[in-house]
C-alpha cells in the first residue's frame, strides 16, 4: 500500500466533559505515522473545550473555527489532514487500543484505494462502563457489502479509508447537520466497497445530551430515507435485494422496527406494492432461419397480457428486414434490430442482451412460443421473491416438461444435468451486467446457466410458460460434460459429473437416432459449438 500514515479527526463543540478521554484513546494508537486533529467547532463554554485540547501540547493539532456543524468540522480536518488514511472519532467516544494498526494491516492486505473498513463496536454509558456490543453478521456482509449502508450498520467512528476517496466523493455535506454521515455512506456505497472487520474496535457512548435525540435530527433522518427510496435505482436495488420490490419491503421493515421513521416505512410498503408493475421488460428474440416461424414467435411475444417495453431481434439480416417492414400491429412494442451473421447462439444472445434496456429480460429462440401470461407471471414472481434468474416448465410435442420444479440453490446439483431451456429463461439485467452469461461464446449454453446458479438462486416456475419445439438440454449433455471436465472450477465435482456421464450414456440411443438424419447430425454438431439456428 505504500504510505501508511493516518489522520484521526476529532470534531468537538462544547465537549469538555469527554474530550480528554477521546484524545487519550487516539494517542494510545501508538503509531508514529498518526496525527490527531481536534477541530473545535465554535465552542462557547468559556474556553473549557479549548483548554483541554491545548493541554495535550504538540501531541495533537488544534484548530478552532466558527460553529458550522459536524460536517464542516470534518471537512476542515480533511482539508488539513496530512495522513494518507483518514478516520474520525466523536469527542464522546473511544478507540480501542490498536484499532488503527489492526485496520491498517487489513488495508495493506487488501491493497486497494476504494475500500472502506468498518467494524463492530461496544456501547458504553456516560460513566464509560460497557453496556453491550454491536456484533454484525460477517458472513452476510461479505456476501452483500451494500447492506452495511442499507441496514444502517455503519458507525462512522469505526471507519478507516483513504483521505483522497473522501475528498473525491465531495466530503461531508454541510447542509445536513444530523445525517451528513449517512449521506456520506450512501455516496461511498456507489463509489467504493465496504469491508466489515468482525472485531470491536471502538466504544460508542450513549448519553442524554447527544444531538441525535433532538426532534430536528429525527425530521432530517426521515427526509434522508425518503431520498433513499426515491433515488435508489432499480439496478441498485437489485444488487442489494434482487429486485426493487424486495428492496422496498426490506427497507420498510428496517425503518419500522429499527428506526423512528414509521411514515417512511409506510411509504416504502406502498411503493413496494406497485414496483413490479412499474419495472420495464425487454425480450431478446433470436429469429432463427425461417421467417414464418419468426413471425409466429413475434406474434406470441406481442400477444402478452403484459406487453414488453421493447423487443430486441438478433440474427439473419434478411429475416430482420422482413420483420421490421411489418412492424408491431399496434405500435406499442418497440422493435430494435441487431443483425449479425454470427452462427453461434450464445454470441447472438449476448448481442441482444447488450442492447436490452429493460429491468427484466426474457429470452426466446424461434420457432419457440410464449404463453400469453409468460411475462406477467415471471416478472411478478421474480420481483416478489427478489430472484435475478428464473426459468419455467414448458410444453413440447404435446407434453408438459415439468422442469420448473428444478429450482432453489441448485449448485452443484445442476452440474449433473442442466434442464434449463433458453426460451423459458428470464433474468434481472443485473445478472447479465455481473458478467455471468455468454462470456465464453464457444461453450455450451448450459455453461451460462451453471455459472449463474453458482452465485444466485434459480427460481423455478412450475407453470408451462413456453412452447419449445426442439429442447436443447439433452443434446447439449455431451459438450457440457466435456466443458465441465476441462474447467478448473467444476472438474473436481466428481459425483455430479458422474451422474451427467450416466445420463449421457442412457440417452445415447435416442441421440444416435437423431444423428441418423442429415438435420439431426447438423443440429448435434452445432449444439457442440454452442447452439445453432436449428437448435433454437
Amino acid at each position: 500500500m505504500g504510505d501508511r500514515s493516518v489522520t484521526i479527526a476529532i470534531p468537538v463543540h462544547n465537549g469538555a466533559n469527554y474530550l480528554g478521554e477521546a484524545i487519550e484513546s487516539a494517542l494510545r494508537q501508538q503509531r508514529a505515522e498518526t496525527e490527531i486533529i481536534v477541530v473545535d467547532d465554535g465552542s462557547d463554554d468559556d474556553g473549557e473545550t479549548g483548554a483541554i485540547a491545548r493541554g495535550f501540547g504538540d501531541r495533537i493539532r488544534y484548530l478552532h473555527q466558527p460553529q458550522g456543524g459536524v460536517a464542516v468540522a470534518l471537512n476542515t480536518a480533511l482539508a488539513n489532514a496530512s495522513g494518507r488514511l483518514f478516520s474520525w472519532l466523536s469527542h464522546d467516544d473511544l478507540f480501542e487500543p490498536g484499532k488503527t494498526e489492526f485496520q491498517v494491516r487489513i488495508l495493506d492486505a487488501v491493497d486497494r484505494d476504494d475500500v472502506c473498513l468498518f467494524s463492530d463496536f461496544s456501547w458504553i454509558d456516560a460513566a464509560g462502563r460497557i453496556t453491550g456490543e454491536q456484533r454484525l453478521d460477517h458472513s452476510a456482509l461479505s456476501l452483500n457489502p451494500r447492506l452495511a449502508f442499507y441496514e444502517g450498520l455503519i458507525n462512522g467512528c469505526t471507519l478507516l479509508t483513504t483521505r483522497d476517496l473522501l475528498r473525491r466523493v465531495g466530503g461531508f455535506d454541510a447542509r445536513y447537520p444530523y445525517t451528513q454521515d449517512y449521506r456520506m455512506w450512501w455516496r461511498l456505497a456507489r463509489e467504493a466497497s465496504f469491508v466489515h472487520v468482525p472485531r470491536c474496535l471502538m466504544r460508542s457512548r450513549l448519553h442524554p445530551d447527544q444531538g441525535s435525540h433532538r426532534s430536528e435530527a429525527l425530521a432530517e433522518n426521515c427526509a434522508f430515507w425518503n431520498d433513499v427510496l426515491d433515488e435508489t435505482s432499480v439496478l441498485e436495488a437489485a444488487i442489494v435485494d434482487g429486485s426493487r420490490e424486495r428492496f422496498l419491503k426490506r427497507t420498510g421493515e428496517f425503518l419500522r422496527y429499527r428506526s423512528p421513521n414509521r411514515r417512511v416505512a409506510d411509504r416504502a410498503d406502498r411503493m413496494a406494492r406497485t414496483s413490479a408493475a412499474e419495472t420495464s421488460v425487454s425480450v431478446v428474440v433470436d429469429v432463427g432461419s425461417d421467417v414464418e416461424a419468426a413471425r409466429r414467435t413475434m406474434a406470441s411475444v406481442e400477444a402478452q397480457t403484459r406487453r414488453p417495453d421493447e423487443v430486441i431481434l438478433v440474427g439473419d439480416p434478411a429475416i430482420l428486414e422482413a420483420l421490421a417492414a411489418e412492424g408491431d400491429a399496434d405500435g406499442t412494442c418497440k422493435r430494435r434490430l441487431r443483425p449479425t451473421p454470427e452462427r453461434r447462439l450464445p454470441a447472438r444472445l449476448r448481442l441482444g442482451l447488450m442492447a436490452a434496456r429493460g429491468d427484466y429480460v426474457a429470452l426466446v429462440t424461434s420457432p419457440d412460443l410464449f404463453a400469453p401470461e409468460k411475462i406477467a407471471v415471471q416478472v411478478a414472481r421474480m420481483s416478489a421473491l427478489g430472484c435475478v434468474f428464473s426459468h419455467s416448465s414448458y410444453r413440447s410435442g404435446g407434453e408438459t416438461m415439468a422442469i420448473g420444479t428444478f429450482g432453489g440453490r441448485v449448485h452443484p446439483e445442476i452440474l449433473g444435468g442442466c434442464p434449463v431451456e433458453v426460451s423459458t429463461v428470464m433474468i434481472q439485467r443485473v445478472l447479465f451486467l455481473s458478467g455471468l452469461l455468454f462470456m465464453h461464446e464457444d461453450a455450451p449454453l448450459a455453461s451460462s446457466w451453471i455459472e449463474a446458479a453458482a452465485r444466485y438462486e434459480l427460481l423455478g416456475l412450475e407453470e408451462p410458460l413456453s412452447d419449445v419445439e426442439a429442447p436443447l438440454a439433452e443434446r447439449e449433455a455431451g459438450p457440457l460434460l466435456a466443458w465441465l471436465r476441462a474447467s478448473p472450477d467444476y472438474r473436481h465435482y466428481t459425483a455430479p459429473l458422474h451422474r451427467l456421464e450416466m445420463r449421457l450414456a442412457a440417452s445415447a440411443p435416442s441421440l444416435r437416432r437423431l444423428e441418423g438424419s442429415e438435420d439431426g447430425a447438423s443440429m448435434t454438431a452445432q449444439a457442440a459449438a454452442g447452439g445453432s439456428d436449428a437448435a433454437a
